[in-house]
């Protein structure tokens, strides 16, 4: 790349990107539980005189047995073809990839890979210019089957497909485009790839059912066990391969037969490092939002006869209520940023930090700990600390009605502000 100099842009202005990016996400995924949360929490249509249903797999057994055989080939051509493709994939990322000699395959492969990843997340954050009506119902493929969150347009199909179509085309060229300025040398766009992408992941992601003190319980000791696994690990791996100088003299003799994809390709997969330390807290963040919309608004009640066919729309518009702890918890994810990069300025011996996962050490306690701090001061730690949020309602409140309803009881009232549970 000697007629194009890489002009790296520092990890920084990136970083910074990531809190109106984690703002923004956080709204969008609020929108959606506030969807949610008028869902029916134990939807079933079937009372308790109902019939049995079969199992799912004596009823996949029927239907398979209803096909002719040339279906039932059909079916298997279509499975073997798309197990064989993962697979191959698969093989090709782990074994192949590292086998090819030629600069330019290799770039253009990993071209291919980050443009297709990058004008996903584009495209999803785009919805803020652009967005597509939509609503959202709890879906079951088989009565068997478990309940899943599906998503649906909530407008006419032509003028859903034609939006889609103009983010897509928008989306593709935005990506293409940043990857060629890339490619000139030029990473000043880089701040719009690492904020899609936080926006993208915080505002999707989501589980059955989401708790903040199991989340802060689950990072906390990953974060413990992480180090001391890690060097086990390590010490078991050197002492099966024979000890140090066979291993340096392997790694050396396999370097030598490596190519590395160039430095502007490096660039856009760093983007991915310098965010990592953000998204990871930021789920605590999103959820802070969603725990403070619940104090100043009625208590939540759900439905429990609601048909799961009946969609409920997701809003667009971004709720007016205060805040003070999610902005405390977005200024401390800031600080976090900040200080991972004033860390590295003042030991340059270490500015791996900041393009490592490692930073996690540094901006999940803060963010956590800011967090918890802000709660406590406006008297609302021990209401933040058990906020949980169902999204999906389990397998046995869905199973039998009688039981359903107790289980709810317990998994909604966590939903309530907690004022209404001291006043009941």
């Amino acid at each position: 790349m000697e007629d194009h100099p890489l002009v790296q842009l520092h990890p920084i202005a990136i970083q910074l990107a990531t809190v109106p990016a984690v703002a923004i996400a956080s709204y969008k995924a609020l929108n959606v539980w506030r969807a949610v949360s008028a869902l029916p929490l134990n939807p079933h249509s079937s009372g308790p005189d109902a019939p049995a249903t079969p199992s799912p797999t004596s009823e996949a057994l029927k239907q398979w047995r209803a096909l002719t055989a040339t279906k039932k080939a059909k079916k298997i051509a279509a499975f073997l073809i798309c197990f064989s493709l993962g697979l191959g994939f698969h093989f090709f990322m782990v074994y192949g990839l590292a086998k090819i000699s030629s600069q330019f395959v290799m770039d253009a492969i990993w071209t291919v890979i980050l443009v297709a990843m990058y004008t996903g997340s584009i495209r999803y954050a785009s919805d803020i210019a652009l967005p597509t009506p939509r609503s959202v119902r709890y879906h079951r493929a088989k009565p068997d089957a478990p309940m899943t969150i599906a998503f649906g347009f909530d407008c006419e199909a032509k003028m859903a497909f034609r939006i889609e179509v103009i983010r897509l085309l928008l989306s593709v060229m935005v990506a293409g485009g940043i990857t060629y300025s890339t490619w000139a040398g030029y990473t000043y766009f880089h701040p719009i790839l690492g904020a899609a992408y936080v926006t993208t992941i915080i505002a999707t992601l989501r589980f059955p059912l989401m708790s903040v003190r199991r989340i802060i319980q689950v990072l906390s000791g990953y974060l413990i066990l992480a180090p001391p696994l890690s060097i086990a690990i390590g010490l078991l791996i050197d002492h099966f391969s024979g000890g140090s100088e066979n291993k340096e003299s392997a790694e050396s003799e396999e370097k030598e037969g490596v190519t590395i994809a160039s430095d502007w390709v490096l660039s856009l997969l760093f983007v991915f490092s310098d965010i990592f330390g953000a998204i990871v807290p930021s789920v605590i963040t999103a959820m802070t939002l969603r725990f403070e919309y619940s104090l100043v608004n009625e208590p939540v009640h759900r439905p429990t006869e609601t048909s799961t066919d009946a969609p409920v729309r997701i809003p667009n518009e971004y709720p007016s209520f205060p805040k003070p702890i999610f902005l405390s918890s977005l200024f401390a994810l800031l600080s976090s940023q900040i200080l991972i990069n004033m860390i590295t300025f003042v030991f340059p011996d270490i500015v791996w930090l900041g393009i490592t996962p490692l930073n996690v050490y540094i901006s999940i306690p803060i963010v956590f700990g800011g967090t918890a701090c802000a709660a406590a001061y406006f008297g609302k730690l021990g209401q933040w600390w058990r906020y949980t949020e169902v999204w999906i309602p389990s397998k046995k409140s869905t199973d039998s009605p009688e039981e359903g309803h107790k289980d709810t009881d317990e998994e909604d009232a966590a939903l309530l502000p907690m004022e209404g549970k001291e006043t009941a």
